[in-house]
């Protein structure tokens, strides 16, 4: 099975935001994913992990596509090779012509996996060229990626099927709605990743734009990643999440939970939060972002990431785990391998 591996801020497509419309006020002064250290750090972590992944399973060929100007990068990436010798074929693409390989490369492989930002709707317009060019796509299914792309989507998800979130509203053109204490809130773009634009709110709303207005709530963050097959999904081990960056919302690193309480409310509340998402056409990496207070009645859902996340780098490190509600060992390879094939 040929997988084309696509990570947009490391991959190409790392130009498309200056062709957004201004409108989206997250993006007002971002032109290029490798203005913001995080994004392609995080990205080019994420891609060389899926590169490792796929390449070690049974019959599986491997593509991807690099941005040209990470030349180092795709030169590593090519050097990676399996245990019989198998290495991946990598496309340099342009920044400029950003869906140029991309489209390609989807039109030639039997799956399709993308790693894609929420910011403006990047990631479903990725889909939409992926489907379009005659690719075959490897992930989650649309109603899902809605509630991952638009967080106002899924607050009021949430309200209908009863699952925790913070307090909420929203500021449209610095005018605000909901109940939130805006002295206790922070600020979010409605569409936006890996913390890129949230910032403290401090009763100063942004004038121009949609946002998300949501109340701080203390605890610990922590992601809880499940794979989805056709026998449903698979909760994996919880992770901790180091935020950091300009105002402290941006993520840094992920570290696997170690403590057995933490671990136990973490898969409780994501097995919640799955057992009412959409996921009946949905294969592939679905990843949560809670925050675990100092009880569990102060367990929140915070959003939901229709794709790969950052974690998987923790994850397919364990050589072995026992996920929630199973009574054997697996691991991410024979998961991801049994999801795609369609076990």
């Amino acid at each position: 099975m040929r997988v084309y591996l696509y990570e947009m801020v490391s991959g190409g497509g790392a130009f498309l935001p200056s062709s957004v419309t201004r409108e989206d006020s997250c993006l007002a002064e971002l032109d290029d994913f490798h203005q913001v250290p995080s994004l392609i750090t995080d990205g080019s972590r994420m891609l060389e992990q899926l590169v490792r992944l796929f390449l070690n399973l049974p019959d599986f060929e491997v593509w991807i596509s690099v941005d040209s100007r990470l030349k180092s990068f795709g030169q590593r990436l090519q050097s990676i090779t399996n245990t019989v010798g198998d290495s991946p074929m990598v496309l340099f693409a342009d920044p400029t012509t950003p869906w140029a390989v991309f489209e390609e490369c989807c039109r030639g492989a039997d799956r399709t996996i993308l790693v894609a930002p929420e910011l403006a709707n990047l990631l479903e317009t990725a889909v939409a060229k992926c489907l379009i060019a005659g690719g075959s796509f490897f992930g989650a299914d649309r109603k899902l990626r809605k509630l991952g792309i638009d967080k106002i989507a899924l607050h009021r998800w949430a309200e209908e099927h009863h699952v925790e979130m913070p307090a909420w509203g929203t500021s449209v053109d610095g005018v605000i709605t909901g109940e939130v204490d805006s002295t206790n809130a922070i600020c979010k773009p409605v569409m936006g990743t890996g913390g890129v634009g949230v910032r403290w709110l401090h009763g100063d709303l942004p004038r121009i734009g949609t946002w998300l207005i949501e109340r701080v709530v203390p605890g610990k963050a922590v992601s809880v990643a499940a794979i989805l097959t056709s026998e449903g999904p698979v909760l994996l081990p919880p992770c901790y999440q180091s935020l950091g960056g300009e105002f402290g919302f941006e993520f840094q690193d992920g570290t696997v939970v170690k403590d057995p309480v933490h671990i136990e409310r973490a898969w409780r509340l994501a097995d919640e939060v799955f057992s009412e998402l959409p996921l009946e056409a949905s294969r592939g990496w679905i990843g949560l972002d809670l925050i675990l207070g100092e009880d569990p009645d102060e367990d929140f859902l915070i959003e939901v990431n229709p794709r790969i996340t950052s974690t998987i780098e923790n994850l397919a490190s364990l050589a072995e785990f026992v996920p929630y509600q199973c009574d054997k060992s697996t691991n991410v390879s024979e998961l991801m391998l049994a999801a795609a094939v369609g076990k």
